[in-house]
């Protein structure tokens, strides 16, 4: 069978899409042609044809990351990757991520994410997990707001405010939070469309605001309602969606109004912080049960100098790091990072080294979100200096935690 793998033309979107929609276990439908229309951007396209008819594809669109020192930097958001089913299991996807990884490189993209790693396939080509999704529960018992969470400056607006109020209240909050990534014009009205394919509970979505108390918004909640039997139980349970908040006060006033929603039993989210402070403003911080933890955004060092150039570090310091990539030869080597609070820089260095790490295990390190003395300890990454890791380890910490809510 002759293989091909290249970037899609006009002529073939109709074809491109309708593998997309199979691999992912839907029938293709017009609106979904029309829709990808306007998201895919041909030339950041790849498809793998075999005798001529398209069997495997991907696509990626350039987004922002926040990274450590209030950093704004430029990423490959990595979108649907698909292959129809017979044509699995053959190395399809390998070489896709490997061609995709290699353009990225040559256009000077210094990163890449993705939020779903199933098949194993990114964890093999660099990328690592840098943000978890941690789920909790409120139990009724115990479920009392302290009184400085001033929910009473929360209300409900309609879709016509809140499809201007919520991605200016997004956009100041993710340009502080490590690990959150810019939402396009088109994300926005894909997410107020409401596609109950893709819904976190069983209602339509509400929304409520945070008023900052001088005319302006500080924070929003989105959520869903689950109901019970109609006479005894109207209303089972408030299941979070999105909890944004660009200040501390609002994001405790947010908290304030799920904690007080008295119609539902029960209050759920399925994705907060790792560090989420919820259960020290409550009376009993054993009201919130952690019912899961989870990868979450998975990132990839395409330019690893670029990259570990591009953030701020808590402590000024330097560690030589030898650098293993098997899928980009130009990271497989040593650098040098120096780096503090107000600048940063990495460069090749023949200096000895003080830590060995996988392209993917730095990538896990880069947001702050796992400490290097704990890959250490797990022996996926090796110190060759004694204390480097503590070193690197406050040297590359950032708080809060990183965390990304937006799902793709």
């Amino acid at each position: 069978m002759a293989t091909e793998v290249r970037p899609i033309e006009r002529h073939e979107l109709e074809s491109f899409v309708s593998m997309l929609e199979t691999s992912a276990g839907r029938h293709p439908t017009p609106d979904a042609v029309v829709d990808a229309a306007a998201r895919y951007l041909l030339p950041r396209t790849l498809a793998a044809f075999v005798d001529g008819r398209i069997v495997g594809g991907t696509g990626s669109e350039l987004i922002e990351l926040t990274v450590p020192g209030d950093v704004v930097a430029p990423a490959a958001k990595i979108t649907l990757t698909g292959l129809l089913p017979g044509h699995r299991h053959r190395g399809l996807a390998s070489t896709l991520m490997r061609r995709q990884l290699e353009d990225l490189h040559a256009d000077g993209e210094p990163m890449a994410v993705l939020t779903t790693a199933q098949s194993g396939v990114p964890g093999r080509h660099g990328f690592g997990p840098a943000t978890k999704a941690m789920a909790i529960e409120l139990t009724p018992v115990g479920r009392r707001p302290r009184a400085d969470m001033n929910s009473e400056r929360v209300r409900l607006v309609d879709r016509g405010d809140a499809t201007t109020a919520l991605p200016c209240v997004f956009d100041q909050h993710r340009r502080h939070q490590v690990g959150q990534v810019s939402r396009s014009d088109a994300f926005w009205r894909a997410w107020f469309t409401d596609d109950p394919l893709l819904r976190t509970g069983p209602s339509e979505r509400f929304v409520a605001v945070a008023d900052d108390g001088r005319g302006g918004i500080d924070g929003y909640l989105t959520y869903r309602l689950a109901y019970g039997p109609l006479r005894e139980e109207p209303v089972h349970e408030l299941i979070v969606e999105d909890l944004v908040a660009a200040t501390a006060d609002a994001r405790r006033s947010l908290w304030g109004f799920c904690v007080e929603f008295d119609q539902a039993s029960q209050v759920s989210a399925w994705n907060v912080p790792i560090d989420e402070p919820l259960p020290w403003m409550l009376s009993d911080h054993r009201a919130v049960r952690v019912t899961a933890v989870r990868d979450f955004l998975q990132l990839r060092l395409v330019d690893v100098p670029a990259a570990l150039a591009r953030r701020r570090y808590a402590t000024a310091d330097r560690v030589a790091i030898d650098v293993n990539d098997e899928a980009l030869a130009a990271n497989n080597r040593r650098f040098l990072v120096e780096g503090g609070p107000d600048e940063a820089r990495c460069e090749p260095t023949d200096s000895q080294a003080d830590l060995a790490a996988s392209a993917a295990d730095l990538a896990s390190i880069y947001l702050g979100g796992v400490d290097v003395t704990t890959l250490v300890r797990a022996g996926r990454v090796t110190e060759y200096t004694s204390g480097a890791a503590r070193r690197a380890d406050v040297m590359f910490g950032w708080r809060p935690a990183p965390w990304t809510i937006t799902d793709w």
